[in-house]
């Protein structure tokens, strides 16, 4: 009975410790930290205006946090090589860190994002800097429940029809 006991706590603690890791391990993006809490985010959109004029391309500004698991999410699924293809051709890509929603809040205010829905959060911009899109209702905000799949076919009907 007692062998019984310790071989069921034995594999109960197992288990336990086989699902946080794969917990952890799935999900977590912790990879995909790509917001500068330093980074000048005026210069940096300034910049990417720039480069969009002179290539004929959008801006994407993507506003999160290395804290968010969504935004680090986000920021994974840019990766997927068809995506990355798409928006390579497509825009020019900032990264504008929010903190904890207390950076950078001015220039998300700018282009209408709502914070209120959460991070991520997504701007598209025409070369001239005019928006064409602003994340308002979360669109984005839950990308740790989305897949890479979900983001190819959101990012290219956005792309496709916005002018």
């Amino acid at each position: 009975m007692r062998y019984r006991s310790l071989v069921t706590l034995t594999g109960f603690f197992l288990v336990s410790v086989l699902l946080t890791a794969l917990a952890r391990a799935e999900g977590s993006h912790d990879e995909f930290r790509v917001w500068d809490r330093d980074a000048d985010a005026a210069a940096d959109i300034s910049a990417a205006l720039q480069r969009a004029r002179d290539a004929n391309k959008k801006v994407l500004i993507t506003f999160g946090a290395n804290w968010c698991k969504d935004s680090r999410a986000l920021a994974s699924f840019y990766s997927d090589p068809e995506l990355s293809a798409l928006l390579a051709s497509e825009v020019e890509l900032v990264w504008v860190e929010v903190g904890m929603y207390h950076r950078n809040i001015d220039i998300g205010d700018r282009y209408g994002i709502d914070y209120d829905a959460g991070v991520p959060a997504i701007a598209l911009l025409d070369s001239d800097g005019s928006l064409l899109f602003a994340s308002t209702a979360g669109e984005v905000a839950s990308a740790l429940s989305k897949s890479a799949y979900w983001a190819r076919g959101y990012f290219a009907d956005l792309l496709e029809h916005k002018p």
